[in-house]
Formats: C-alpha cells, sequence, structure tokens
C-alpha cells in the first residue's frame, strides 16, 4: 500500500510540474513577444490558403486516429487485453493513466491559458478558446506511444512470439527472463519496428490534421507533443517500466526468490579412502 501511494505522489507530481510549465508557455504565447506568434499566423494562413476538397476530407478522416472516442476505446480494449493476456495489474492500469493522466493535465493547462484559436475559418468545432496545448496530439502521443512501449515490454518479457520448445533460443539474455531481440522471429521484430513507426507518425499526422484544419497554431501542437511525450516518459517510469513484480505465468506470483538448485555431491569429494 505504502509503495502504491509513493507512485501515485510521484505522478500527481509529474503532472502539477507539467501543468505549470504548460501553463507558464501559454502565458508567454498570449502574452510575451510576439515573434512566435507571427510566425503561427504565417504558417495558419498559407495552410488555410492552400485548402483543397481531397485534403479537407483527408485532414477530417485522419483526425478520428486521437479522436475522444477513438481515445477512450482503445484504451478500454487495450487494458483489457493487456490485462487478461499478462494477469499483471500495472499494465493496464499504466494504459489508463496514460490517457487519464493527459487528460488531466491538458484540460487544468488548457483552462489556465486560454489561447484563442487561429484567427482563420475553422472546419470543426471546438471551444474557441482551448487552442493551447493540441489535445488531440497529446492523445496520440500518449495512446500510440504507449502501445508501442506495452508490445516492447511484452516481446522482452517473451510473452508472444516465443520460439518453439527446445529449439535453443531464448534461453535468458532477455529481460525478465525473456528472448533477446536477436532471438525473436521475424514477425514479432516486424511488429515492433511497426509499432515505433506508428507512434511517431499518428501525432505527426494528428498535429498536421489539426493545423490544417484551422483548429491550432503550430506552437499548439508543439505543446501538445510536448506534454504528451513527457506524461509517456512518467507513467513509464513509474508503472509501465516495473521490474521484479510478480508473474502468474512464472512461479505463481510468489515474490519469493526461487529455491536453491540442489546441490549434486561429488563423487571424488564423497568416496571412502582407501584402507
Amino acid at each position: 500500500m505504502r509503495s502504491l501511494l509513493g507512485l501515485g505522489g510521484r505522478l500527481v507530481a509529474a503532472a502539477g510540474l507539467l501543468v505549470l510549465i504548460l501553463a507558464g508557455t501559454g502565458a508567454l504565447l498570449v502574452h510575451g513577444p510576439g515573434q512566435v506568434r507571427g510566425w503561427d499566423t504565417d504558417a495558419e494562413r498559407w495552410l488555410a490558403g492552400h485548402r483543397t476538397g481531397g485534403l479537407v476530407r483527408l485532414t477530417a478522416d485522419a483526425t478520428y486516429l486521437a479522436d475522444t472516442w477513438t481515445v477512450i476505446a482503445a484504451t478500454a480494449v487495450l487494458a483489457a487485453a493487456v490485462g487478461w493476456w499478462t494477469r499483471r495489474w500495472w499494465l493496464p492500469a499504466g494504459i489508463i493513466l496514460l490517457t487519464a493522466g493527459e487528460t488531466a493535465v491538458y484540460e487544468a493547462s488548457n483552462a489556465l491559458v486560454g489561447r484563442p484559436r487561429p484567427a482563420v475559418p475553422r472546419l470543426d468545432p471546438g471551444d474557441p478558446l482551448a487552442s493551447f496545448p493540441s489535445g488531440h496530439t497529446a492523445a496520440a502521443v500518449c495512446l500510440y506511444g504507449g502501445l508501442a512501449l506495452v508490445l516492447h515490454r511484452l516481446a522482452a518479457d517473451g510473452r508472444f512470439g516465443r520460439l518453439p520448445a527446445g529449439s535453443g533460443a531464448g534461453q535468458g539474455g532477455g529481460v525478465g527472463g525473456g528472448q533477446p531481440s536477436s532471438a525473436r522471429p521475424w514477425w514479432v521484430r516486424a511488429v515492433l519496428v511497426a509499432s515505433v513507426v506508428v507512434a511517431v507518425a499518428v501525432p505527426v499526422l494528428v498535429g498536421f490534421c489539426r493545423t490544417y484544419r484551422g483548429m491550432h497554431h503550430p506552437s499548439d501542437v508543439l505543446g501538445g507533443a510536448f506534454l504528451g511525450a513527457c506524461w509517456l516518459a512518467a507513467v513509464n517510469r513509474v508503472v509501465l517500466g516495473r521490474r521484479g513484480a510478480h508473474d502468474p505465468r512464472r512461479g505463481g506470483g510468489s515474490s519469493c526468490p526461487p529455491p536453491a538448485a540442489r546441490r549434486v555431491p561429488d563423487p571424488a569429494r564423497t568416496a571412502q579412502p582407501s584402507r
């Protein structure tokens, strides 16, 4: 119980620090020197002046990758699947904390900043004073980055893509007794690489879509990416990256160390001297 309170305290402290950093940055963007605002205005006006019917439809569809209901549904499905597969509480808890904590930090910092949205035709509904930071971008970083981290953790623990018994590969060398990366099947390595590509590409795509559709300044997207990356790192450090926790598939969930191997007596030492 004490350890859980300690973990929670560390996450609350990280969230509070993030809110302060984002609120301070947002205040500088709104009330500080106008150079960054000028860059934002130039970029959003250029994008608004070069809209095409095809890109308008494409960006509308791509925005759903980090829509509120998409994030909620994906988080619930991923947490339930990982919890059922691993029988570990902290992996699904970390997945839920990723999106829930990101939402809390976003709402708090957004309310403190109150930055107006770009002064261009906006293609989506939204609060006109909820521009900084970009919640869609932050949610995309946490959701798809969290998926990549969980997949890498499961692969490191040998949870999927195990080689056949007796193949000689994957005996030790991996994290937590799992397979070393060189011993994983090719398709597992492909999935892990794809998860990293998706974790980077989707937030970039979502951030572009939100700027293209006039919903955010470019600096809002950078702020959302910063929020998501920092919160992802905090949850991974405190929850997802836990080591040495109970694993019912490897010893019944006991935290006691395995019993020492039985010693086989050495015949040369136990033999009676000849008379």
